[in-house]
């Protein structure tokens, strides 16, 4: 399998009723931009044959928002379920044969290198269907992995039609296919609404595909904060922290101090040169760049900015769309803001 009979599909039609808000979920932003960008930017690094965008609420921002990423977006008229939105794009992939990753737009902190391991692992074997799974200590709100006694996959049972015994196992479903294309369609169709929801439910494929005889593998190599879904204005939170502390670690590693991490926030597309300390309650986004051996001071936020080497940033400091020299000094309380 090669990566150009590879396409990509991401599920983001939802508004998100957890989020208690009017704009479309994926819109919400995660350390600086919509958490739909993440995905994006995670799935143009695979460099697959093709990325298809399944819109609902608010297509016209979401597509907006997609445009610069080359993908083809698919309209969800109606939202009724995972199952009916892959298969709003049927007609888009034309056909095609091959694979689908299939992924939603509120897993922004899902790393290409788990992608690029699910992809190898499906590719070794080649089953009509392999699904990402998960361990997690709390495993309320996911659909729940069965298997019969000897450990053999049976179905995906989600938590609203889940029994007891079901709800007490911890495997879960991350939500993350690799789908012979084929295969997916003429399962989609076997799907009915038979559950709490009366949606066509994505999920019910695990059982449809075993059902006919066909291979179907789980794939374990992602960790549960790797793939957390964002459902809720909490889960918001806990996404924008974990990947604030991935930057923020790879600044230390290579040689940035940050005088108190859980206090500063910075851009993933950011970089900053080794040797200079960034201070408590510090904010810098925009594709900013700071040099080496720089002070910058508590309470700075910098935005659209070009920071010079052993430049000073006083404290309390604003600066957005700036280039600062080399050794230069900005005093304490400064604001400048050009463009």
């Amino acid at each position: 399998m090669t990566r150009k009979n590879i396409s990509a599909l991401i599920l983001a039609a939802g508004l998100g009723t957890r989020m208690k808000s009017s704009r479309a979920k994926v819109l919400h932003e995660v350390l600086f931009k919509p958490m739909l960008l993440h995905v994006l930017n995670t799935i143009r690094s695979l460099d697959l044959a093709h990325t298809y965008v399944i819109v609902g609420h608010q297509r016209e921002k979401v597509a907006e928002l997609v445009s610069p990423y080359k993908a083809t977006c698919v309209t969800q008229d109606e939202q009724l379920g995972t199952g009916h939105a892959v298969l709003c794009a049927e007609d888009a992939l034309g056909g095609a044969v091959g694979t689908v990753l299939i992924l939603s737009g509120d897993v922004p902190l899902v790393r290409a290198g788990s992608l690029r391991a699910m992809l190898a692992a499906h590719a070794e074997i080649m089953p009509a269907l392999t699904l990402m799974t998960t361990t997690l200590d709390d495993p309320a709100n996911y659909g729940r992995i069965v298997r019969d006694k000897k450990g053999r996959l049976l179905e995906i049972v989600e938590e609203k039609d889940a029994e007891e015994a079901q709800k007490a196992i911890h495997e879960v479903n991350a939500g993350i296919y690799c789908a012979d294309t084929s295969f997916l369609f003429k399962a989609l169709r076997k799907v009915g609404t038979d559950n709490k929801q009366g949606e066509v439910y994505l999920t019910d494929i695990v059982r449809i595909g075993i059902a006919m005889g066909l291979q179907v593998e789980t794939f374990s190599g992602a960790g549960g904060a790797e793939l957390l879904g964002i459902n809720s204005r909490s889960e918001l939170a806990a996404a924008n922290r974990h990947l604030q502390q991935r930057k923020n670690n790879e600044l230390m590693a290579g040689g940035v101090s940050l005088v108190d991490p859980e206090t500063i926030f910075i851009q993933q597309e950011v970089k900053i040169g080794a040797d200079t300390v960034i201070h408590a309650n510090v904010q810098v986004s925009g594709n900013s760049t700071i040099g080496s051996g720089c002070t910058i001071g508590p309470d700075v936020v910098l935005h659209r900015c070009t920071v010079g080497d052993n430049v000073t940033i006083g404290p309390f400091s604003n600066l957005a769309g700036c280039t600062v020299r080399d050794n230069e000094v900005i005093a304490p309380h400064s604001s400048l803001v050009h463009g």
